[in-house]
């Protein structure tokens, strides 16, 4: 069995125990626009003429990961934990780059901590994004798993040589995936039940 499927059996086994309520309407709503922000952020990246375009882009990705990751209800804590963690410390790696940018230029183990920063924050998005692929058959969050790796690889690449038609490639993708992602998302009924093999608890 795969560290996949042993994970995922893990996860029907707490859900089977536990039962979760329902967000109220304006708390799932709410959610659910942190989906809206990331998809904002990731078309910020993609049409980006500048530094303050890549600065509201990374803003609109941060934001959207804590809104949801804070919101986030799942049958494992550790989720949420994890989630949280890798967006808070993404952030202040971010800081970090951007005011020791400022404060002593672009050096290399400095600058290189904006898109490091961007990467944690976006492995927590794949922790949201992988809960409602589980629960929700939303597939595109499975899909979203090897795209945002290789475009956080690619802006390093960026970074260091300035070569950017594969992050650019892998921006437009992970907008696509995220876009639709974000309308099946909010199409769904408020209150949908997490449709696991073995629970039909709510989610």
């Amino acid at each position: 069995m795969s560290v996949r499927q042993r994970f995922h059996e893990r996860l029907r086994a707490a859900a089977s125990t536990t039962e979760l309520t329902p967000h109220p309407k304006p708390v799932e709503f709410a959610y659910r626009t942190g989906f809206a922000l990331q998809t904002l952020g990731y078309l910020m990246l993609l049409i980006s003429q500048g530094p303050l375009w890549c600065a509201t882009g990374y803003t609109l990705l941060n934001a959207g990961v804590l809104l949801s990751g804070w919101l986030l209800q799942v049958y494992m804590s550790e989720i949420r934990t994890f989630v949280l963690v890798a967006a808070i410390t993404g952030c202040l790696l971010q800081l970090t780059g951007i005011f020791g940018v400022l404060i002593v230029g672009a050096i290399w183990d400095i600058k290189y901590l904006i898109p490091i920063g961007l990467g944690f924050v976006l492995a927590g998005a794949l922790g949201i994004a992988g809960k409602e692929a589980f629960c929700y058959r939303l597939r595109e969050g499975w899909y979203l798993m090897p795209v945002l790796p290789l475009m956080i690889a690619a802006f390093l690449v960026q970074y260091a040589t300035g070569f950017a038609p594969a992050s650019q490639v892998l921006i437009a993708a992970a907008f696509g995936l995220q876009l639709s992602f974000t309308v099946r998302k909010f199409k769904m009924p408020f209150a949908a039940a997490c449709r696991t093999n073995n629970s039909s608890a709510g989610a």
